[in-house]
């Protein structure tokens, strides 16, 4: 089999499928997926290796195999998303945004990589679309693996409504941590002012690109708020308070859940998956 899951914590409860969300998100070596009720019930959680370096034309079966032997269904959902970590992206205002110019919307915005593919989703809250770069052969085998599922970058996630509202307070960056880079949003008075990526090697590097963010957006106040989430350790955490007034982890919105080993369950490690 093509993958293997590595991890994996799920609940007895039987609950329909058409009531159910599934989340996966795209990591280094694989991905992690998730199934919770539409009332952020939380089902189960799994990490897998996958490889996906095989021919295009046996993906698709290999995902379906792969879900199948872990008892998750391939269709029926009452939604399913797919979260892709993209380096090239670009919001577009609603009213500017023409479906068939995303890739001259990309190069204006950056050098992608165009032997890549190019999709969009929008953003209701921000009244926008986010066009972005993933690896083609990948989204096109999930999509023929659960069709209908809906494809997002990481932007898409973190940039959200419930942080906009936040930031109506005091000024909020956001800062998701992964494999070799990390994400930063900023927020103020209720809006978005910044969705980048920066490669980072390493905790200094994440930091510095964190201050560059507050000094350029003019963030620099008592009262701002630093709030990470992904792969982050007590090093980086310690490190970025020496440095930020205020440093909480964002873990997103609550999940209830019936099988305790959910109870330590660390979720701002995999916002991008179930945010």
């Amino acid at each position: 089999m093509a993958g293997r899951v590595t991890s994996i914590i799920t609940t007895d409860k039987a609950v329909a499928t058409d009531e159910i969300r599934l989340s996966i998100c795209l990591g280094a070596n694989g991905f992690s997926f998730s199934t919770a009720t539409v009332g952020r019930e939380l089902l189960a959680f799994g990490e897998a290796e996958f490889d996906f370096r095989r021919p295009i034309g046996q993906l698709p079966q290999a995902l379906k195999d792969f879900f199948e032997a872990n008892g998750i269904a391939t269709f029926g959902f009452k939604e399913m998303r797919l979260t892709v970590p993209s380096a090239h992206f670009v919001w577009v205002p609603e009213s500017l945004y023409d479906a068939g110019r995303d890739r001259q919307y990309l190069k204006l915005a950056s050098k992608p990589d165009m032997g890549l593919g190019v999709y969009h989703s929008y953003s209701g809250c921000l009244k926008s679309y986010m066009v972005f770069t993933a690896p083609a052969e990948v989204v096109t085998a999930f999509k023929l693996a659960l069709p209908g599922i809906d494809v997002v970058c990481q932007h898409s996630v973190l940039a959200n409504e419930k942080l906009m509202q936040r930031s109506v307070r005091h000024p909020v960056v956001l800062m998701h941590v992964r494999d070799g880079a990390g994400d930063y949003e900023a927020f103020y008075n209720g809006g978005l002012l910044l969705s980048n990526s920066f490669v980072a090697d390493g905790d200094n590097e994440l930091l510095y690109h964190g201050l560059e963010v507050m000094k350029t957006l003019h963030m620099e106040t008592p009262d701002m708020e630093l709030m990470i989430c992904g792969t982050v350790g007590r090093e980086i955490y310690g490190l970025l308070q020496h440095y930020f007034p205020n440093v909480t982890l964002y873990t997103g919105d609550p999940f209830t859940f019936a099988n305790p080993e959910f109870q330590t369950f660390p979720s701002y490690r995999h916002t991008l998956l179930l945010d």
